[in-house]
């Protein structure tokens, strides 16, 4: 029971957090290069997912919210880079900060499926009549 009233409580936060946010969902231009953050996107289209990385990781450290969602996205997925959850979530929590909706929309995808964790009823039994 304890359990389930942290994640619960993990979910309420996490909602409260996306409703702060959804306000910052229209961003100016983004800072960084736009060229650069082209030729990310193309070598990550590409499939060349390490180019696609380096060129994206120096935008996200620039503060361009949609390169650090997607970042956040290859640390989650493992392209071009270890697999890492952690990293993943630090870096789309930073661009939902940023006003990316994308990232906004995907921490919310992630606290649902906590909660479902957290409920003990298996997701495909969710919603059974």
């Amino acid at each position: 029971m304890r359990k389930g009233l942290k994640r619960l409580n993990l979910g309420l936060a996490l909602g409260a957090l996306l409703v702060s946010l959804a306000g910052c969902a229209t961003s100016p231009s983004a800072p960084g290069s736009p060229e650069r953050f082209e030729q990310g996107r193309e070598a990550y289209m590409a499939g060349d997912y390490s180019r696609a990385f380096e060129l994206l990781l120096r935008e996200a450290e620039e503060g361009n919210p949609d390169a650090q969602y997607t970042v956040g996205y290859m640390y989650y997925e493992g392209q071009g880079v270890q697999q890492d959850e952690q990293a993943a979530l630090r870096w789309i929590q930073m661009a939902a900060s940023n006003g990316s909706s994308r990232a906004i929309q995907a921490l919310g995808q992630m606290a649902g499926i906590g909660a479902r964790i957290g409920s003990g009823t298996p997701p495909d039994t969710e919603n059974a009549d």
